[in-house]
This record gives structure tokens, C-alpha cells and sequence, in this order.
């Protein structure tokens, strides 16, 4: 037996975004068009983020390797990811990794209108609605997170009307736990298929420069063990 990955599993709250959309008139994004963008239809198809960034650019904005956002010692995601040159797409795949990080933000704090995830998302679409979902169940079900989460197999779509962005990736929850936060107790139970998510993101370009790319949309796309471990 080893430590359960998130109490409130991403998968179903996905599951559950999906049907919450489709029953109120399905997909359509708030611009009066389809939900679906050009270029989103499978980002898995569009060619891996670019060439990594050279020496001593660590540091730079759009970097996913660097965050002002704070999470416990005890929580870890690690990104291995390429850091791509163009700078639409690395501020792109740094605003993914932040919308990731402030949704455990919000678990840790227990708080589903919590401002950093507020920060992180567009208000009203679907990356929204299934942060705080996510939250509220783990609020509800008592339970904060623990452990590492681990994002791989990066894909980037192109530019689309200059501000949207696809960004999909695999994410590896086999060493992410669950804990009580009354006791402290970890729950346990076995390694299965849905340790191993494939999801998509759309991020939205600020309007203003020097703001986060926030994220838009948030997409299922279904259990990748295959695709995640290769």
C-alpha cells in the first residue's frame, strides 16, 4: 500500500465540468463562437515546445521553472519541461504551471475563492469552474495535498487571434498524497491507471504586459499511463 494521489481525483472533476457546460448550452466560450479554438483540437498533434533556454536564463519572465507562488515544503511539483524560445509560448506553458500550482494553492489553504487561484484563471470559463470544484470537494472532504506531482509530455499549440493559447501536458500523480488536515493522516491505497492524467489547457494573453497568462479553458482528455511513461 503507498499514499493515495489527490482525494477528489482531477479526472472527475473534469468529468464533472464537462456535463456542467454541455447542460447549460454547451461550449460556448463568451465571444458569441464555439469553445473549441483553432489548433485545439488535439495539441498533442502541434510540435513539442521548443529548444531549452540557454544558460543563465532561469530567471526570465515566462520561465515555468521559476513562481511567486508559495506552497508548503511537503508539496513539490516538478515540471520537466523544455523551455521554449518563442516568448508567447514560454509565457504560455508558465502560466499552465502556475494555474497547476495555485490549484493546490487553493486546496492547501482551503479556500476555494482563494486569490492566488483567482489570479490564475479567467473568470467564468471552464479552468475557473474546475479549480474551484476541485477545492470545494477537498475543503468538504477535509483533505489538503502532499507530495509530489510530477508534469511531463509537453505540447504547444500555435497563436490563435493573438492571444490563445493550447497548451497540453501529461501529469504524473503517483507520489501525490492525500491528508487529513484535522489529523494529519495520510491516506493510502494502490498505484492504478489514474495516477496518469493527459490534460489540456487554453491560456488567455493578459491585456496588459507584464500580467500571467491565465488559463481559459480545462480540458480531460482522458488516463495516459501509455502516453505518460514513455
Amino acid at each position: 500500500m503507498r499514499p493515495t494521489r489527490s482525494a477528489v481525483p482531477l479526472a472527475a472533476v473534469a468529468a464533472a465540468v464537462a456535463l456542467l457546460v454541455s447542460g447549460c448550452g454547451g461550449g460556448d466560450d463568451g465571444d458569441g463562437k464555439s469553445g473549441k479554438i483553432d489548433g485545439a483540437e488535439d495539441a498533442g498533434k502541434k510540435s513539442p515546445s521548443a529548444e531549452s533556454s540557454s544558460p543563465g536564463k532561469e530567471d526570465a519572465p515566462g520561465d515555468f521553472r521559476t513562481s511567486d507562488i508559495e506552497l508548503p515544503d511537503d508539496v513539490k511539483l516538478v515540471f520537466d519541461w523544455d523551455q521554449p524560445s518563442d516568448p508567447d509560448k514560454a509565457a504560455a506553458l508558465a502560466g499552465a504551471a502556475d494555474y497547476m500550482r495555485a490549484m493546490d494553492h487553493g486546496t492547501v489553504e482551503q479556500d476555494p475563492k482563494d486569490p492566488v487561484l483567482a489570479k490564475h484563471v479567467v473568470p467564468l470559463q471552464t479552468a475557473q469552474k474546475a479549480a474551484v470544484k476541485k477545492v470545494k470537494a477537498d475543503v468538504k472532504g477535509g483533505y489538503t495535498v502532499t507530495g509530489t506531482e510530477r508534469f511531463s509530455h509537453e505540447r504547444i499549440g500555435d497563436v490563435v487571434d493573438g492571444r490563445l493559447i493550447e497548451v497540453s501536458f501529461c501529469m504524473n500523480q503517483k507520489d501525490a498524497f492525500s491528508k487529513e488536515v484535522k489529523t494529519g493522516k495520510v491516506l493510502r491505497t494502490e498505484e492504478s491507471e489514474g495516477d496518469y492524467l493527459r490534460l489540456s489547457l487554453v491560456m488567455q494573453k493578459p491585456d496588459e504586459a507584464g500580467q500571467t497568462w491565465r488559463a481559459r479553458s480545462f480540458v480531460f482528455k482522458g488516463e495516459g499511463k501509455k502516453k505518460c511513461t514513455g
